[in-house]
């Protein structure tokens, strides 16, 4: 299966764009120390919602972690084509 021409392997990803990204969700009180402790570990935030998007991100771990069980390591980004 061909990769999306916007993924791209983590040792390929240019220097400035290499810090990997940490996907969270998070109360609308909590949001903000939440992304400055992602950010402060070196991580990118992404927020994906408030508290009730928590068992979907749940379950895309899940799924993560089913495909890498394998011994498949999965590190991409995900960017808008033409970003990286």
């Amino acid at each position: 299966m061909a990769r999306p021409r916007s993924s791209r392997p983590y040792g390929q990803i240019a220097a400035p764009r290499a810090r990997p990204s940490s996907l969270h969700v998070a109360s609308d009180g909590a949001r903000e120390v939440t992304e400055q402790l992602i950010t402060d570990a070196g991580y990118h935030p992404v927020p994906l919602g408030g508290l009730d998007q928590v068992r979907a991100l749940e379950d895309l771990t899940w799924l993560l972690s089913a495909a890498m069980k394998d011994g498949a390591p999965i590190f991409d980004r995900f960017a808008v084509p033409g970003e990286l």
